[in-house]
């Protein structure tokens, strides 16, 4: 569900966005959709790479699945953080469910 946000930005910003609309020949709100979702990933993964959120929360945040999420900072080249005891809590949870 999409919902209308009034928003000021510099003027810098708002003549980049009409460049970019303009160049992919799409709208402003369009464009500006587009950048708020790179800008979620780009949070997300820096977070992540930081150790300040999992790799659930930052596919949370980013509005991608974790199996997406993974796959986004493989192709990245940037490494799991989780521990080893982590990993073998998940397999034994794994094996709870199963």
């Amino acid at each position: 569900m999409q919902k209308v946000l009034s928003v000021r930005i510099e003027a810098e910003d708002l003549d980049f966005i009409k460049s970019e609309s303009k160049e992919e020949k799409t709208d402003k709100a369009k464009m500006l959709r587009e950048i708020v979702k790179k800008g979620r990933l780009q949070m997300a993964i820096e977070q992540y790479k930081a150790g300040k959120i999992s790799i659930g929360k930052a596919a949370e945040k980013s509005g991608l699945t974790i199996s997406e999420m993974t796959d986004k900072l493989a192709e990245l080249g940037i490494k799991n953080n989780i521990t080893k005891e982590q990993y073998l809590q998940g397999m034994k949870n794994i094996e709870k469910i199963w």
